[in-house]
């Protein structure tokens, strides 16, 4: 029974109640070693193993260099149901497993362990375990993380312990954590007093004070006094530091043993998976070679059970590890590696643990085991396995070459820093052009989404032009992510740089890549005023060349906003939807933050309100959930748009405000622009035009955060009615003489149409008449727009004395309004309607229901709507089948329906359009 542990019990055991009632839960256990965390994991086990099922896995320090490693260790008991996966799930799972010889994407293996562990827990609630999380694979812990921000309704809760002064640190942002912190003094006494009865009393006091309310101390200190030492007749030792005192504890008992026991220690402390028939086989041992492990059962410091060897505590193995000199340690490698498998990837890392200097052919190896553990979706140990190359090849040159490789599966695994790290060794030993090339696109890359677009810019042309002769691809891929940066940074001088030298490249390139050469000429051109309607297929082909290629590259993507300037903003919302449906079949995660910003601007764009801010939210998710900050700022300011036009002004402002504190720092002018236009859409909803004219003019303030050359062409018709209304008529003018000459460089219809609209608020008469008519045959593809043009000439005519005419205008803009769910524009057009005498019932949205629906309901809704199974809507959204199914319950009552079959009749797009 736990002393002194009451509180946390308690919170355990009521996340294990929740998925009892079918709900999940994830949970984060914190405290220092030894502070009891293992001992409330195996509580909790016997507590619920009655009522759940229990999956358990321990992060092993040996193994954190293992892809997956404890992923199969907690996945075990359940392989045999791998094969009633949807077939991409079931292959990416086999394949880290190393069951079958094909790539993994690290997002769709965390759908896979998602869909199993939810398949397991429909017989039965799951309760899974995970210790020394501190030590978990990277592999592991992505998945493990992903899945904790994914569980919802699935009958599973989840709790990962990890240490919170270790130099390994777990983070888990966004998960709820419980710290374990030391006992309270009565539950410390009671302990000491269980487990070492009739001590002395300043003895007692003593302890009680070293141990300083840690558990494991308090067993384990008392077991090294003298009898004379607990008694009270002879002195303590010397005050040492909690964590080296039970190590020297631990040490101290060890060397009582015999020989070849220490040996054998010394061995699982090297080897450390807990498979015992390994550290026999080592040790040159049969079965009879248990006996020699005995004494060490005896004295607690390990125990074994069936085929398991495990250490007391990871303070036993480390103890024992670090006090094995170099040579025994040497030893223990080479007799582990010796008796693995040859085909063990842990073979060649204990050969690297043995190698003193340099050892090419060592290096090559583990060259090779990154290769297969990166094919399998484990960047984390593919990074860590370059890196123990690196530092054994001979050449400067091949140490250079591994290291870039490395701080690639660095950033792949969002460890900016560390790949920041491995980029400066590697440039320090390398005059090589084409591995400075390479450098330079990873430190881009980190520049662009963690500091500055600007400086990744240069640093992205820079390598771009180390590479130009001899790889003209890689130079190509360079100079779009260099182009993006100049479009997210409002940056057009570079831009026509980056145009000029695309035109260096090979001319003879040829698929996705002479694709990229000509996205980056249209990109170029556009400050310079060179472009035409005709440009709208470059990106067409671009879009569909990245869709073609067989390793999606979302940085080669049309930057937000730039589709639906452009052209034809239905035709290229078809083809961004079905990049998106193609990312979501390939279960490709990390890439649909960057691939639906443009997919929801071209959303809002056409109407499709309600799909965009599922989108949007959905995609916000996995941007926080995978350190995707320039992503998440574009997506929360999308939304901060949408919240302002539809009158949830709270939310428009909070959405904002995240933007601009991660945006403004690192001059992400794009989505700082973006932000400003949503509060200014948000104060010219609430009526105040003059504060929304001093928030739209950011945008094209020059040298201000805010300011961007192409967002302002979306930001100009509004800032010229916000003038408007607020009587800054001189101010009005010569907005719309900048709108003008903008629209001069493309001359497409759906610029024409706002053109005419923002010339006739500021013209008179039958000029105004004329220009408002004209707007409306030219009307852009937006709904929102058609109904504010026809908002604007409504009140102009109603103004004019012209009250009927005026009504037909109004009338049709309320319906508009009201069908998008614009609450601010509606109420506009209600009231204007009212002050032109008009006294009939007002149009209602045929769809109101759906408003009621989470981003996530409309989401699942969507895809049932269109015939999907469950298990089909779980893979598009990274969620379980029976999360699903759940949200479809909760949904029914709200649209009224009763089966599945009902919302295909539903026209759910209806109010979007």
């Amino acid at each position: 029974m736990l002393v002194g542990r009451e509180r946390e019990q308690r919170e355990l055991a009521e996340l294990v109640s929740r998925a009892l009632v079918g709900r999940s839960g994830a949970l984060v256990l914190r405290g220092a070693a030894g502070i009891g965390k293992s001992a409330l994991l195996n509580d909790l086990a016997r507590q619920a193993s009655t009522k759940v099922g229990v999956l358990r896995a321990a992060g092993v320090e040996t193994e954190a260099g293992l892809p997956f490693a404890a992923l199969h260790q907690l996945l075990r008991p359940l392989l045999d149901r791998v094969d009633r996966l949807p077939g991409p799930q079931a292959a990416a799972l086999r394949a880290t497993f190393g069951l079958e010889n094909a790539p993994a994407d690290r997002f769709l293996v965390a759908l896979a362990v998602l869909t199993l562990l939810a398949d397991a827990a429909e017989s039965r609630p799951l309760l899974v375990l995970v210790d020394d999380a501190h030590w978990l694979d990277g592999a592991s812990a992505d998945v493990l993380l992903f899945l904790a921000r994914r569980l919802d309704a699935d009958g599973i809760a989840l709790v990962l312990a990890a240490r919170d002064d270790d130099a390994r640190p777990f983070r888990a942002p966004g998960l709820p954590e419980l710290r374990v912190g030391p006992l309270a003094a009565a539950a410390a006494q009671r302990l000491l007093a269980q487990a070492m009865p009739g001590t002395a009393a300043a003895t007692r006091e003593r302890l009680l004070h070293e141990a300083a309310g840690n558990p494991l101390a308090l067993l384990e200190l008392p077991t090294a006094l003298s009898a004379e030492q607990l008694q009270g007749s002879a002195p303590l030792p010397e005050h040492l530091p909690l964590s080296e005192r039970l190590q020297r504890l631990f040490l101290h008992r060890a060397t009582r043993l015999p020989a070849r026991t220490r040996a054998m220690l010394l061995l699982a402390a090297a080897e450390d998976s807990g498979d015992l028939s390994i550290v026999l086989a080592a040790a040159g041992a049969g079965p009879g070679g248990l006996e020699a492990l005995s004494p060490a059962v005896d004295v607690g410091l390990i125990s074994v059970d069936g085929r398991e060897l495990r250490f007391r505590h990871p303070l036993v193995r480390s103890a024992l590890y670090q006090a094995a000199s170099f040579p025994e340690r040497q030893a223990a490698h080479l007799a582990l590696a010796g008796a693995l498998d040859p085909h063990d990837d842990r073979r060649v890392w204990h050969r690297a643990a043995a190698v003193v200097g340099s050892d090419d052919r060592v290096a090559q190896e583990l060259a090779e085991v990154a290769g297969r553990a990166r094919r399998a979706g484990g960047v984390a140990a593919a990074t860590s396995a370059l890196e123990r190359a690196a530092a054994l090849a001979s050449s400067p040159k091949a140490r250079a070459c591994w290291l870039v490789q490395a701080a690639e599966c660095a950033w792949s695994a969002a460890e900016a820093s560390r790949a920041g790290m491995l980029l400066d060794r590697a440039e320090s030993m390398t005059t090589d052009p084409a591995l400075r090339g390479r450098a330079a696109r990873v430190r881009g890359a980190i520049t662009h989404a963690s500091s500055s677009p600007a400086t990744a810019c240069r640093i992205l042309v820079e390598g771009a032009r180390l590479v130009m002769r001899a790889d003209a691809t890689l130079a190509g891929e360079m100079l779009v992510m260099a182009a993006r940066s100049a479009w997210v940074g409002s940056d057009p001088a570079t831009l026509v740089e980056i145009s000029g030298l695309i035109g260096q490249l090979d001319p003879v390139l040829s698929g996705p890549a002479g694709e990229l050469r000509e996205h980056l000429r249209f990109l170029g051109g556009l400050p310079a005023g060179e472009q035409t309607a005709a440009s709208a297929d470059v990106l067409d082909a671009g879009l569909l060349a990245w869709l073609q290629g067989s390793d999606p590259k979302p940085w080669v993507w049309p930057p937000t906003f730039l589709p639906q300037l452009l052209g034809d903003a239905e035709a290229a919302l078809d083809g961004h939807d079905r990049a998106v449906v193609m990312l979501r079949t390939r279960g490709a995660a990390g890439a649909l933050p960057m691939a639906v910003a443009p997919l929801t601007a071209l959303q809002l764009t056409t109407g499709r309100w309600t799909s965009a801010i599922a989108n949007a939210s959905e995609a916000l998710a996995l941007a926080d959930d995978t350190g995707q900050l320039g992503a998440a700022c574009h997506l929360r300011a999308q939304l901060a748009w949408v919240a302002a036009v539809r009158g949830d002004f709270a939310r428009c402002r909070e959405l904002a405000d995240g933007s601009l504190r991660s945006a403004v720092p690192r001059r992400i002018a794009s989505a700082v622009a973006t932000a400003h236009w949503a509060l200014g859409m948000c104060a010219l909803g609430e009526g105040e035009p003059a504060h929304a004219a001093s928030l739209l003019r950011e945008v094209l303030a020059p040298g201000q955060p805010a300011e961007h050359f192409m967002v302002s062409w979306l930001v100009l018709p509004d800032l010229v009615e916000a003038l408007s209304r607020a009587g800054e008529h001189a101010q009005a003018r010569a907005a719309l003489r900048q709108f003008e000459d903008r629209v001069g460089v493309l001359d497409l219809p759906q610029h024409r149409g706002l053109l005419r609209r923002c010339a006739a608020l500021v013209a008179t008469g039958a000029a105004a008449e004329r220009l408002f008519r004209q707007a409306l045959d030219e009307s852009p593809a937006s709904p929102f727009e058609v109904g504010r043009t026809h908002l604007l000439f409504g009140e102009w005519l109603r103004r004019s004395r012209r009250v009927k005419a005026g009504r037909e205008h109004l009338h049709t803009a309320l319906t508009h309004f009201r069908l998008l769910g614009a609450a601010p524009w509606a109420e506009r057009a209600s009231a204007e309607l009212r002050a032109a005498g008009h006294r009939g019932a007002e149009p209602v949205a045929a769809t109101a229901a759906v408003s009621q629906l989470t981003p996530r309901e409309l989401q699942i809704v969507r895809f049932a709507a269109q015939g999907m199974t469950n298990q089909q809507i779980a893979a598009q959204l990274f969620l379980s089948p029976r999360t699903v199914g759940y949200h479809l319950y909760k949904v029914f009552p709200k649209l009224g329906v009763t089966s599945r079959s009902q919302l295909r009749d539903l026209d759910l797009d209806r109010r979007d359009r």
